[in-house]
């Protein structure tokens, strides 16, 4: 009986430490292509070679292409949590490029 228990607790106790793994490795995964994403245009650069790019990056849902800011999203472990990256433009080029972490 109280190696049942033991057996019982420690399975918890392992399954709860992988889906805490988990998570942290699907949260830094979206982050790390947020942040690779805004890195690659720097400000200055064409906001039409961002546009391309972006037409293919993130989310579907939270991918929003204009003519003068372009922001998409990654998504962690649930779609409440958005790493994302925009671009607001000024007479076709970057005049501004920021991550955020949207929860």
């Amino acid at each position: 009986m109280r190696r049942n228990r033991w057996l019982f607790w420690s399975a918890v106790l392992a399954v709860a430490i992988g889906l805490a793994a988990a998570v942290s490795v699907v949260e830094s995964n979206a982050q790390a292509k947020a942040r690779a994403f805004c890195d690659q245009f720097p400000v200055g650069s064409p906001l039409a070679d961002v546009a391309a790019a972006a037409r293919d990056a993130g989310h579907p849902r939270y991918r929003m292409i204009r003519a003068d800011e372009i922001s998409i999203a990654y998504i962690g472990v649930s779609s409440f949590s958005r790493h994302a990256c925009a671009f607001q433009g000024e007479s076709g080029k970057i005049t501004k490029a920021w991550y955020a972490y949207l929860d």
